[in-house]
């Protein structure tokens, strides 16, 4: 059976989760609103769709609109301007508003650069004197020409009529004209254009078969895209290119001046198979609207409906069945994080990091798949299951906290008598802590007077050592017998080996391990010495890793080293031959450490089991080794090689 605090959870999550679920599927108007706040955030931090770039936005700005005389002679070379590059512009420079033949000579001069279609987003629906011009231009060009229309209510908002441009531009016929294309887009009740109507099919209030099309949609049409447009008559949440501003606009009077026209559109080949939307810039012709990433004009929103088809950059809502089933399984991750028995900090981080997993989740499945999944009512079952959770825990805690004090008073003497008793620990601590303050120093400055004497130590067995070296090299001068004097030779050998060692020691601030390496080229550096007259063209090679020795490891090896490389100065390279010797320290596996000593001279004497042998130097290298509790190896072939593997010691 259930505690009763795990029902109280259930049935609080299921409570907490109806009402969610019921405001999620649109139970509730602020929920909406709230909602759209939430979708728009993920419009400006997830993925826009991707701009295309043949669609162009050709702008009637304040520039353009504000042109003077002065403009034309003073900032323009028109020298090389043609004749309706000039008869253009000072078409453009008369009071506003312009001339409809302004519009004739846009339109022929983009046809002439291969543009795919063009799009006014201007709506004419008054008769003007120089209509005839620019009906010429609309009748060379109908199959990729688009004009602006508009949808307006008439009495209230469920009877509407099409506002089309005036006929003395395009005639009025039973059958609604390909060239004309509704601009309209509708806000949502929070005044922010987020859709597109590709289709339309109503007058004064009535369906007809005949639909109409937007602008975007003509613009498709006409540019070759048909396919692409939705075939139904509902609206489309656009996924929106990027903030205002991603769509340039380019100011519509520099396409007739002729330096502007060469430099910036190539002579018109900028133009070539782009969708060229013409419309305002700014709002100072009171054409802008607000979306979910910030106001943009008219033309802009245009572009980006044309962009959303195109590219089938369309967003959704999941049905209201999947959003319920959605905010239930929130319920169920809310009820999980609350029946653990936990401190609320730590119901907090699981509520926050549910959260945070949701929001995640949202913004891939957006990016990916363009839908919005149900966000403020499973965000809401978190929190307020989380509250509750916390809530809950924190009255139990309270009554069992008041059951307690009922306690204090009998437990207050008991409270002295351990504050007293902490008092006087505290006051123990204090001086024992003074004394072993007292004893750190004191150690600190033997543990100092300790290296000296431990460097002074070394320093002086190395000159014992160095002492008894030159004793053994001035002995040997009066050597007469060769063999005599070699032994005396290998002996100073052996003593600067193990002098070497407490010099590295002594120098070292470890005091207890010396750079083997370090110590090696040392070592091999003075063996070279003492053999340059006899192997003078034998070269030696040090490879050792990074290997830190104790003087119960570093002593042994450097007799061995010291032993074989005597041996190879003295054997390998008979009669003067040139060579080499090679000698690498590395780690292997298990912590053993791998030591060998190689030549490519004559070669070990076959038949000859150096553990035998009746050399002094071979017996040395055997019982060190062993010394090491190490194994050493023969190789035989191209010249000798020793391997002698031993446990690396640890300090």
């Amino acid at each position: 059976m259930p505690s009763p605090r795990t029902s109280l959870h259930i049935a609080a999550a299921a409570i907490i989760t109806l009402l969610a679920g019921y405001a999620q599927v649109g139970g509730f108007a602020w929920m909406s609103q709230a909602q759209l706040f939430v979708q728009d955030a993920l419009v400006h931090f997830g993925r826009p769709a991707p701009a295309d770039p043949n669609l162009v936005f050709l702008a009637r700005d304040t520039a353009s609109a504000s042109l003077d005389s002065t403009d034309l002679n003073r900032l323009f070379d028109l020298r090389s301007a043609d004749a309706e590059s000039r008869h253009a512009l000072d078409l453009m420079v008369q009071e506003w508003p312009w001339s409809r033949e302004v519009y004739a000579l846009v339109l022929d001069r983009l046809m002439s650069a291969g543009a795919r279609a063009v799009v006014f987003d201007f709506t004419f629906p008054k008769p003007s004197p120089e209509d005839a011009a620019f009906r010429a231009s609309l009748d060379r060009h109908k199959d990729h020409v688009v004009v602006a229309g508009n949808i307006t209510d008439v009495l209230d908002v469920t009877r509407f009529t099409f506002g089309v441009p005036t006929p003395t531009l395009i005639p009025q016929t039973s059958l609604r004209d390909s060239r004309i294309g509704f601009d309209n887009f509708w806000p949502d009740a929070d005044g922010v254009v987020r859709s597109a109507h590709y289709r339309w099919a109503v007058e004064y209030g009535v369906w007809h078969s005949e639909e109409d099309f937007s602008l975007a949609a003509r613009a498709l049409q006409k540019a070759g895209f048909g396919a692409s447009v939705p075939i139904d008559r509902e609206s489309h949440r656009v996924r929106l290119a990027g903030p205002p501003g991603t769509f340039r606009p380019l100011p519509i009077h520099e396409i007739f001046v002729p330096k502007y026209w060469r430099l910036n559109y190539g002579s018109g080949g900028f133009f070539k198979d782009k969708i060229v939307i013409i419309g305002a810039s700014g709002n100072w012709q009171h054409d802008e609207h607000q979306t979910a990433l910030g106001m943009m004009t008219g033309a802009e929103i245009q572009l980006n409906a044309v962009n959303a088809a195109l590219h089938h950059e369309f967003l959704s809502v999941v049905p209201w069945q999947l959003a319920f089933a959605l905010c239930a399984f929130a319920g169920l991750i809310a009820l999980g994080c609350c029946l653990y028995r936990v401190s609320p900090l730590l119901h907090v981080g699981l509520i926050i990091g549910s959260a945070a997993l949701w929001a995640g989740a949202q913004i891939v499945i957006f990016d990916q798949r363009g839908m919005f999944i149900p966000n403020v009512g499973p965000m809401g079952i978190l929190s307020l299951m989380g509250i509750f959770s916390i809530i809950y825990d924190v009255v139990t805690v309270g009554a069992e906290r008041l059951r307690l004090r009922r306690n204090v008073l009998e437990r207050q003497r008991a409270e002295e008598i351990l504050q007293n008793t902490n008092a006087d620990l505290e006051r123990r601590v204090e001086e024992r802590t003074i004394e072993l303050s007292r004893s750190n120093a004191t150690l600190t400055g033997l543990l100092g007077e300790k290296d000296v004497l431990l460097k002074e130590i070394h320093h002086r067995v190395k000159n014992n050592l160095q002492t008894i070296s030159s004793l053994l090299s001035l002995q040997s001068a009066n050597i007469k017998d060769p063999e005599a004097r070699a032994l005396f030779l290998e002996t100073r050998h052996r003593v600067r080996s193990m002098s070497l060692i407490h010099e590295k020691l002594y120098q070292s601030s470890d005091l207890a391990r010396i750079d083997f390496a370090d110590y090696l080229k040392a070592l091999t550096s003075g063996l070279a010495g003492s053999f340059a007259g006899s192997a003078s063209a034998v070269a030696i090679s040090v490879d050792v890793d990074e290997i830190m020795l104790g003087v119960d490891s570093a002593v042994p090896c450097g007799l061995i080293v010291n032993e074989l490389v005597t041996n190879c100065f003295k054997y390998a390279f008979n009669g003067g031959r040139g060579g080499t010797i090679a000698i690498r320290m590395a780690r292997t596996e298990g912590k053993q450490l791998q030591l060998s000593v190689a030549d490519d001279g004559v070669g070990f004497p076959k038949g000859v089991d150096f553990r035998e042998t009746e050399s002094l130097g071979m017996q040395l290298v055997t019982t060190l080794t062993e010394q090491l509790d190490g194994d050493i190896q023969l190789f035989n072939g191209t010249g000798t090689k020793f391997e002698i593997t031993f446990p690396e010691a640890t300090r």
